[in-house]
This record gives structure tokens, sequence and C-alpha cells, in this order.
């Protein structure tokens, strides 16, 4: 959608009431936090905490934005041939390298041969890196046109209907990842439950996400860039320590460095308590937390 149509459509749904209320939970009370051409605004959920754009979209407008008008560079242009060979040669290297990922969960004690459901995976690139770090790899990715691209190209092993999937696969993944995915789902709190649906008892949770945190607000240049049309959600330590407040969970923001001590804290905490990595001044925000 061009630039001036998402205009268009906010001034033509700014003033609707329905339009205002959280994506998330349904809760009609939130606050603005911040405004862009005084037609759109980034609320706080007084309920949920979540971050949201409003107006928001339709269920149906969302679906058919990420299948048939979504564009992100590199994240969405399916490779020739040619260049997906050059890239699996050279081990993807400056392009969508998933060694820092794989790394943090190695850190996290994530064991080759486990089970990973990689939530969001557009045309198979992390898919195919973390298959070939051992893991046992399932994923799921709404735009039908990029899934069915890694699937033929790269092997990738995909659900078609995910929370169809999720109803049926109770305690079957030993780890649940996404990469700048739950800033676009319309409720991300629903994609968290059917992960930890979906997980083993002691799986392990891991997400990074655009940061919407108040630290990196402070810091970020393009931080009021990174939610819009395109990111409906910014997510943050407020949204997610109301999320997973029975559980004890790890913040941090992009490089984030995970030793011993912080996997064990992760897996055997007496109390649901949130440990900080560093001050969440960087544009990634990282979470984790296991069932």
């Amino acid at each position: 959608m061009s630039k001036l149509a998402y205009l268009m459509r906010s001034v033509r749904f700014s003033m609707d009431r329905e339009r205002q209320a959280c994506p998330n939970c349904g809760g009609d009370s939130s606050f603005v936090v911040e405004r862009k051409w005084a037609v759109t605004a980034l609320r706080r959920c007084a309920e949920c905490l979540v971050l949201y754009r409003a107006p928001v979209d339709a269920p149906e407008e969302a679906a058919s934005f990420y299948n048939e008008h979504y564009t992100q560079g590199f994240t969405t242009d399916l490779p020739s041939a040619d260049d997906l060979q050059r890239l699996i040669q050279s081990n993807w290297a400056g392009e969508k390298d998933y060694s820092y990922y794989i790394g943090v969960l190695a850190a996290l004690g994530l064991k080759p041969r486990a089970a990973l459901f990689d939530f969001g995976c557009s045309w198979g690139y992390g898919s195919h890196q973390f298959r070939k770090a051992g893991y046992r790899v399932l994923s799921y990715e709404i735009s039908r046109q990029r899934g069915a691209y890694g699937a033929a190209n790269l092997g990738v092993e995909l659900v078609e209907d995910f929370e169809a999937w999720a109803a049926s696969a109770s305690h079957s993944m030993d780890a649940f990842f996404s990469a700048h995915v739950l800033e676009h789902v319309p409720s991300p709190s629903k994609i968290v439950g059917l992960a930890r649906q979906v997980l083993k008892p002691g799986g392990l949770f891991v997400a990074f996400f655009p940061n919407g945190s108040a630290p990196a607000r402070a810091t970020v240049p393009a931080w009021s860039k990174l939610w819009g049309e395109v990111h409906p959600n910014f997510l943050d330590d407020c949204f997610f320590n109301r999320e997973i407040a029975d559980r004890p969970r790890l913040f941090g923001s992009s490089p984030i460095e995970i030793d011993a001590r912080h996997a064990d804290w992760l897996t055997h905490a007496d109390l649901p308590a949130a440990q900080y990595l560093n001050d969440l001044r960087g544009d990634e925000m990282f979470v984790a937390f296991r069932v």
C-alpha cells in the first residue's frame, strides 16, 4: 500500500471507536504515547500494556497486506536460483546470517536435534540455517508465496494453519522462535499463548523484535519510524512483564551476551522475576522464558 493510501485510510478510520480498541486484548482503555500526521497514534493499552498503532486494521486487512502488499527488501524478495545458491554457498554471509540467533539458542541450552518451531519464517532463510545447525525445524509463514518458495527451494517443512496445528500439537516442541514477527500479528498475546501450548515442559520461548522500550525511545533515532503501517504493534518489557508474569524471563537489546549463569537462572529460578542483560538502548529487543 502506498503512503498516500495508508494516510487516507487512517483519515477514514481515525474517528471510528472500534478502530481505537486494542487489537491484542480488545480493551477500550488506552492512552496516546506518540502521534503521526495527527491521524495515527501509538497507544498503550491500559489492560494488556501492548503498544499498538491506531486506527487498527481489521484481521482480513492485515492478512491481505502481508500476503499481497508487504515488501521489506531481502526479507520478502524471492532470490533467483543463482542468487540462492550463492547465499547458501557463502553460508548467508552478510545477508540474513542467523549465526547470532543460533548462538543465543545454544547459549540458552538448546541442543542439536531439538525440535524448533520457526514462527514467521518468510521464504525460509532462517529455517534453513536452523536445520543446518542441527535442529529439527518446523515452520509457519502467513505469506503463501514466500512459504511455498521456502518449501520448494530450501526444503522448509511448513504447517499451513498455525492455530489448527497448535490445537493438535500440545507439548511437541523444544523451542519456539520468532525474529521480527510478533510486531506484525494482530494479537501477540494469542501467539505467546499458543507457543506455551505447543512447548514441552521446560521448553524455550525466544523472540526478537523492534525495541519499543522507553530506553530505546530515548536513544534510537529511528524509534518513531519503527511503528506504523508495517509494524502495527510495538513491543517492550512492560508488555512482556505482564504477559509472562508467572515465569522467570530474560530481556536485553542486541547484541546480547548470555553465559551459563543466565541459562541456569532461566531454567531453575524459584521466583518469576525479570532479569535484564543490558540497558535496552539498542534497536532490537530480546525476550526469553521457559514454560
